[in-house]
């Protein structure tokens, strides 16, 4: 009466999570009526097929080819490969191994190839079970497939017996499991190899996944099949003597598979709890547990658990001489195993794997001669390469030593020509040197010639004074002698004032020469600029015609001069020659300009210094014509020069792009064409101080 009581007692707590799974396949099944979309169809069978995958196998595997059919017309062949291990995980838990089989050979040949990856559903779209994860790239989430292909290999060579099989499916399933760290995934791996472990009779290596199994579930808080764990870990404790242990791992293992759902959970800890009671001799508790179970195995309609219930029942109603009960469950074990677990099935089974070791045998020797063939066809194309090679050497080594005797005279013959262009370039840097000497030298005589033709007209002066004062001496006119002295005396001081003058310019530029060397000392840069602009310019003149027929030409110079800038560290002669040198082409582009008779010209040179934060700027603009586009990367190559033949060496600008690069400066143009041209000289403000 008391066990009949504590059934029924169950059985309620057993229909409260049906009818909540029963709610919520009514839903889904609500959404596929109302649905046109054959991506959701798809989504909502898969959920189907996976909620009935361990309490209706028949309803999983009808979902399961819903689903399929979907996935083959969408070409989704990851969706393709997971119907098929629905459908495969029903066929097991329906008894039908070979089919079993075949289903989850073709999805794990699925999930192999790479090209699978190709079309996957977006991550908008819910996963159909706990172990999909569409966030995963395209490559990660094969391999979770596979390896969940794998697994399900595993269990089915677990059921059908082959251990050594099964282990080998889960090897090849935890790496990918560890690269995708899939948490629950690892989890029930391990606990199924555990399982299998212990059927080999490696209780050590059970114990070890089963432990790997149970860290994983809690560090995912994944407690589904945590009741699978620990029964497997009981039926190895067991089976080392540690009964005690075992049935607290039992009971745990009928707790955990109640609270969590997990009904095959149920069946197998009722039955291994019965087994316990029934070794003990308590009869009452063997037969509570075993009817404990059987309601759970019913509504599954699992074969293989309505088995072993039966052969519990069975063998519990014969030690108890009940002969009528016996029969009874006697005859169900037999018509199951007559329909399921027979040896045609048993056969069929070990030709599908037969078959499966065959093909991949074949594949393995189809791949094994592709490779000896690349390999030959690598060796023959090496040859012929290095045969290649070898005539290209030759053929080479032959044009080398036509080319050195080639190559040899033409070194002669640039040898001489170097020679003579070396001689044809110090002629003309003597004569750009000459040139610029010129200049200076026009401009040093025109400075001097003011003053000399002061002290010559008064000198002159003096002597026509000289001979009317003898004359009025003579007359003894005296008013007019004293006058006529006045005048020698004025005309004498003023040709001492600039004979002093003619004396100060012969100083300085005795005292330039002497400084002009290689060395650096402070400079006044607004002073340079203005004695070489002046100088510059009356060089100029003193090339010009001075008849009145030929007026000399005059350009504008505009002078302004930053005073701010005060003295810095310069060779003043070499930068008082850049300055003549820019000068001179600008004097020669505006007279080129002025020449062409444009109304209102006025030919004008700018002259500017600046400093600015970091640098100083000397400005030299001129308003000609400015220079040609297309030369103006080359006029600070040496002998490039635009001028007529014999007013120019081509050597000015690049002298002076040196001058300036050696101050560590830049000297750059900024022209327009046709306006004019301005040579800006940038001198750094470090170390100048």
């Amino acid at each position: 009466m008391i066990n009949r009581i504590c059934y029924v007692l169950f059985f309620i707590a057993f229909v409260n999570p049906v009818a909540a799974q029963q709610a919520y396949i009514d839903s889904l099944e609500n959404e596929i009526r109302f649905s046109k979309n054959d991506t959701i169809n798809l989504i909502l069978f898969g959920k189907l097929s996976d909620v009935y995958a361990e309490i209706n196998p028949d309803s999983s595997y009808h979902y399961g080819g819903k689903m399929l059919a979907i996935t083959q017309r969408l070409n989704l062949k990851l969706e393709e490969a997971a119907a098929l291990g629905e459908m495969s995980y029903a066929l097991l838990n329906l008894g039908n191994y070979p089919r079993s089989l075949q289903t989850i050979l073709s999805a794990i040949s699925i999930t192999e190839d790479a090209k699978s990856e190709r079309n996957i559903l977006p991550n908008k779209f819910s996963a159909i079970d706990e172990f999909t994860d569409r966030t995963l790239t395209p490559d990660l989430q094969r391999l979770t497939k596979l390896s969940r292909m794998f697994q399900y290999a595993g269990i089915l060579y677990v059921n059908a017996g082959n251990y050594e099989k099964a282990v080998y499916y889960y090897k090849k399933a935890l790496p990918f499991q560890e690269e995708t760290k899939n948490l629950r995934l690892l989890s029930i791996t391990y606990s199924t190899m555990g399982r299998a472990y212990f059927s080999l009779k490696h209780h050590d290596s059970a114990l070890i996944c089963l432990e790997r199994a149970y860290d994983n579930a809690v560090k995912a808080d994944y407690n589904r099949y945590v009741g699978s764990i620990l029964l497997n870990s009981a039926r190895v404790y067991l089976a080392e003597g540690k009964e005690q242990t075992a049935k607290e791992y039992f009971w745990r293992a009928l707790m955990e598979s109640r609270e969590h759902e997990y009904f095959r959970g149920i069946v197998a800890s009722s039955l291994a709890l019965a087994d316990i009671y029934k070794k003990r001799g308590d009869k009452d508790s063997t037969l509570f547990y075993i009817q404990h179970g059987l309601p759970v195995a019913y509504y599954l309609n699992a074969p293989d658990l309505l088995l072993r219930s039966y052969k519990a029942l069975s063998d519990f109603y014969s030690t108890t001489h009940n002969s009528d009960s016996t029969v009874k469950y006697q005859s169900l074990i037999i018509k199951i195993n007559d329909s399921l677990f027979n040896s045609k099935q048993a056969q069929q089974f070990q030709n599908i794997d037969f078959d499966e070791q065959q093909r991949k045998q074949q594949i393995e020797a189809a791949e094994t001669a592709y490779r000896e063939k690349f390999r030959l066809y690598v060796l023959l194309a090496g040859l012929a390469i290095f045969l290649l090679i070898a005539v290209i050497l030759w053929r080479n080594s032959m044009q080398r030593k036509r080319a050195n005797i080639l190559l040899s005279r033409q070194k002669n013959e640039l040898e001489s020509a170097l020679t003579s262009l070396r001689a044809t370039q110090k002629q003309l840097i003597q004569s750009e040197k000459m040139a610029s000497l010129g200049e200076l030298t026009a401009g040093i005589a025109h400075e001097i010639q003011n003053p000399l033709n002061f002290v010559n007209n008064f000198s002159e002066v003096n002597g026509e004074l000289i001979k009317e004062l003898k004359n009025e001496t003579i007359k003894g006119n005296l008013d007019e002698v004293a006058a006529i002295a006045d005048d020698i005396e004025l005309n004498s001081e003023k040709i001492n004032q600039h004979g002093k003058r003619a004396d100060a310019i012969v100083k300085s530029m005795l005292l330039h020469s002497h400084r002009g060397g290689g060395e650096k000392e402070p400079t006044d840069i607004n002073a340079l600029t203005d004695k070489y602009v002046r100088l510059s310019r009356h060089g100029m003149l003193a090339k010009e015609p001075q008849d009145a027929v030929n007026k000399s030409f005059s350009p504008i110079i505009k002078t302004d001069f930053d005073k701010n800038i005060g003295k810095i560290n310069i060779i003043p002669h070499n930068i008082g020659t850049v300055i003549l040198n820019l000068m001179g082409n600008a004097f020669y582009a505006v007279k080129e300009k002025s020449q062409l008779n444009i109304a209102g010209y006025e030919p004008t040179v700018v002259v500017t210094t600046k400093k600015l934060d970091n640098k100083i700027e000397i400005r030299i603009a001129d308003n000609g014509n400015g220079i040609p586009q297309k030369i103006i990367d080359k006029i600070f190559q040496p002998f490039f020069t635009t001028r007529p033949p014999g007013q120019g060496t081509g050597l000015g600008l690049s002298i002076s792009y040196d001058i300036i690069k050696s101050h560590g400066g830049e000297l750059t143009v900024e022209n327009k064409e046709g306006e004019g041209a301005e040579f800006i000289i940038s001198l750094s403000l470090k170390d100048m101080y």
